[in-house]
């Protein structure tokens, strides 16, 4: 890697003593569909009084069309994307081949296996891909700092209206943009059965949601209202975490944030005596939401496809309900996102392809998702939640410090199994979350 990086500050030297020599003519081609690049300096100096950009290998000039000489693109990722590429998404991509001469070729990892994928063929100086995508939790501080990602600050015009917020704001580690996607595309509520609802002539979660009276006096109302004859009001996917959690951010609580412990501010704590009551005190959680036990079960968009082919009952999809210190809904999520690894050949020219790749009108994502899961839904109605919940998400940073979800994990099991109480239980792991904030962010 230290070879490479020397043989472009070598070659980076000997065009810039040429250029010194030179009349300051960069001899680049007008291009009148090449997007503007951020460049840092357009004064002209005594070399080049005109102030015209100079050539650099690893880069793109700003009006040069872009040939990469049938070069393949390797992007990285554990799903086998090529599978699953919308007709929409093939289009650009047979475009984006033919601009840039270029072939992209997916390159399909286990997800256990990509972290050690990216450290050890980094360190070999041969990374397996050259974009991966990763969830934001592996890349956010650990590897940016590690020096496996490059930032895109100098690859892109980061004010393109494109770019969207989650990106804009999750994807950035000291002040440098190193995450990046078109668009945020996970829906993160609660899933209802509509036939419970009906049976017990109780109002219609969604409808509170459209009225703006969806908030955890409803839902406990609500649940309790159901609990009876072995159904229960919710049960969590899988530990209590899973319910825990919704209930903290959709009070504006946060587990962690800024890389500061905010799982003791009153927000969360307020939320985590909710659900610690839910559990200990009104004894609401418990069943089976496939099976038609639970009425209210948290979870992702992609679930539905489960659900609608797997469910006897009918069901909807909410936004969770809002807490006492919120003023709006709130889609707490984790997120996947896109790298730019950090010994990548050309690296701009490798953003140019990239951003023609898919589509990045927030708008026009957000539609394509919706018609991608006309399928999963029941009702329009539950497509109509999934429609507002894209491009608002909140990210859950805490999964990004090695060991704190494990003991946060087992503080929040202790609390609804009623062997400690929020204050005791927080308390206790507090010096030990703290050490995985420091080691992770190497204080």
């Amino acid at each position: 890697m230290k070879r490479k990086w020397l043989a472009k500050l070598l070659m980076i030297t000997m065009i810039v003593l040429l250029a010194a020599c030179s009349s300051g003519n960069s001899g680049n081609q007008a291009n009148p569909e090449s997007k503007p690049a951020v460049t840092e300096n357009k004064e002209g100096t005594k070399e080049d009084p005109k102030g015209e950009e100079k050539s650099d290998p690893a880069v793109a000039p700003v009006n040069e069309k872009i040939d990469l000489k049938g070069r393949t693109i390797r992007i990285g990722q554990w799903w086998g994307m090529e599978n699953y590429l919308s007709e929409e998404e093939k289009e650009l991509q047979r475009k984006a081949e033919e601009k840039f001469n270029v072939k992209i070729e997916y390159v399909t990892v286990p997800f256990n296996e990509i972290q050690s994928r990216i450290i050890t063929t980094s360190v070999a100086g041969q990374p397996f891909a050259d974009i991966i995508m990763i969830p934001l939790e592996w890349s956010i501080p650990k590897m940016v700092s590690e020096g496996y990602i490059r930032n895109i600050d100098d690859l892109v015009d980061l004010n393109d209206p494109n770019w969207n917020k989650i990106m804009l704001s999750y994807g950035k580690y000291n002040g440098k943009q190193y995450s990046f996607t078109y668009n945020d595309n996970n829906g993160n509520g609660f899933y209802y059965n509509k036939t419970l609802i009906q049976k017990n002539g109780l109002e219609d979660p969604y409808e509170l949601q459209e009225k703006g009276e969806w908030t955890w006096d409803k839902f406990l109302e609500i649940s309790k209202a159901v609990t009876k004859d072995g159904v229960y009001g919710v049960t969590p996917y899988d530990t209590p975490l899973s319910l825990t959690l919704p209930f903290i951010y959709s009070n504006n609580g946060f587990v962690t944030k800024d890389d500061k412990i905010t799982y003791d501010a009153p927000e969360s704590m307020e939320a985590i005596q909710f659900v610690s009551d839910l559990y200990n005190v009104h004894k609401v959680v418990g069943g089976n939401f496939a099976e038609g036990t639970a009425l209210f079960y948290p979870g992702y968009r992609w679930a539905a496809y489960d659900f609608n082919g797997g469910m006897a009952d009918d069901w909807g999809y909410v936004f969770f309900p809002k807490g006492p210190k919120a003023s709006e809904f709130v889609v707490p999520t984790t997120v996947n996102m896109w790298h730019l690894m950090s010994d990548v050949e050309s690296p701009k020219e490798v953003m140019a392809v990239w951003m023609e790749l898919y589509e990045r009108d927030q708008e026009k994502g957000f539609d394509q998702v919706i018609r991608g899961e006309e399928a999963n839904f029941r009702n329009q109605e539950g497509l109509n939640s999934l429609r507002k919940m894209l491009g608002n998400g909140t990210v859950m940073q805490f999964y990004a410090y090695e060991g704190f979800s494990n003991y946060f994990s087992e503080a929040i099991d202790n609390i609804m199994n009623g062997k400690g109480t929020p204050a005791s239980e927080l308390a206790r792991i507090k010096p030990l979350t703290q050490a995985a904030i420091d080691v992770t962010v190497k204080k």
